[in-house]
């Protein structure tokens, strides 16, 4: 397997790791801040998912 973009996945890991302990904060505020904290974790999972999903691409010349 040949890792697309290396340099991306400490950047996306730290977003969703930041996102995540803000999510926290936020559900620890009541039910309003549940639905934010929701939203701020898809949002910041985001990154990580997009860079996972480049990871699967087919090699160069396999569809000939």
């Amino acid at each position: 397997m040949h890792l697309v973009m290396p340099w991306f996945l400490p950047l996306a890991t730290l977003a969703a790791w930041l996102g995540l302990r803000a999510a926290r904060t936020l559900w620890s505020e009541g039910e309003g801040g549940r639905a934010s904290g929701w939203w701020m974790l898809i949002l910041m999972l985001l990154p990580l998912l997009f860079w996972l999903i480049a990871q699967i691409q087919p090699r160069e010349g396999m569809l000939r």
